[in-house]
């Protein structure tokens, strides 16, 4: 492909076939000296190497501190949450809880309210798979591990903002070393080793930092515009009466004794229709209460299903 851009140059003795097929690929590779550089599928610019220098870069993806293999999960645009904040603690009692908050209020300032709902413990799943294939077989290291699970969740594209946690965060894109060590594309073309300049590019950039959080908060409402919208498309609209008796689906599981246990109770009386979809029920030996129209459907008498 080299030989085909600087001179034209063509291997003898290839068939119509290899002719073909070369051509079809060719038009992906373009010279840039000294520099042969292929527009890969996804429209990045990557380099072209050869020899221990392509050795050199595959050990650092697959082997080293910043690479690793994390699937489907970390490199597809998924759904991801907009960051994440983690730390191995000794423990989890509450003085070391208080310890680690102190740390991203003094970064973020004090939230308005820490929801704590005393139930089980849970935690990002996307961040619990990509810290999974990071810490690999060996789960005792997982503490040494998850500084690199983390800059690589932050470094993934967020489809709700538009962009990476780290580019809304510094205003610009992370690259890793070794990019600069191989002279990838980008490095080729933009990167400045002049600090004086590069400090005022610098400067520039973190004064955009407002209009890409601003366009990231727009992407966000607009995800959640298109979500809400599918989901409410699923819906099916329930139309009740005062004086209609109807069952009240209860979706907590563990409070039964068996599994085929029916999960509908009642039947109750609905005593008033709000807006909104929201109807308040009586019992008989209760107050009556309000629940949403879609948790509950009519009886039409004998034994609840």
């Amino acid at each position: 492909f080299a030989n085909f851009h600087v001179g034209n140059f063509i291997v003898k003795g290839m068939s119509s076939q290899q002719k073909k097929k070369f051509f079809k690929d060719v038009k992906h590779y373009f010279w840039d000296d000294p520099y042969l550089l292929r527009i890969c599928a996804d429209q990045i610019i990557r380099r072209c190497v050869l020899g221990k220098e392509a050795y050199d870069i595959l050990k650092a993806c697959h082997e080293g501190p910043t690479g690793g293999h994390h699937g489907a999960n970390f490199t597809a645009k998924k759904v991801f949450d907009a960051g994440v904040e983690a730390k191995a603690l000794p423990t989890n009692d509450a003085r070391v809880v208080v310890k680690f908050l102190k740390s991203p209020f003094a970064r973020f300032r004090t939230p308005r309210a820490i929801i704590s709902d005393h139930g089980t413990h849970f935690c990002n799943d996307k961040f619990a798979k990509v810290m999974s294939k990071t810490v690999g077989e060996n789960r005792a290291s997982w503490s040494e591990k998850l500084a690199n699970a983390l800059l690589a969740f932050r470094t993934a594209y967020k489809t709700p903002i538009g962009c990476t946690p780290y580019k809304l965060v510094y205003g610009k894109s992370c690259h890793l070393p070794i990019e600069l060590e191989h002279k990838a594309y980008w490095a080729l073309k933009h990167v400045n080793f002049d600090l004086k300049t590069m400090g005022d590019h610098q400067k520039l950039q973190l004064n955009e930092l407002n209009e890409i959080r601003d366009q990231a908060y727009e992407n966000s409402l607009i995800y959640k515009e298109k979500t809400k919208k599918i989901h409410d498309s699923k819906i099916k609209n329930h139309f009740f009466n005062v004086g209609n008796r109807v069952l009240l689906f209860n979706s907590r599981l563990k409070m039964f004794s068996g599994k085929l246990k029916t999960q509908w109770s009642g039947p109750f009386t609905i005593t008033k229709v709000l807006s909104y979809g929201t109807v308040e029920l009586s019992q008989p030996d209760g107050p009556n209460f309000k629940v949403n129209g879609h948790c509950v459907k009519y009886y039409f008498g004998g034994d609840v299903p």
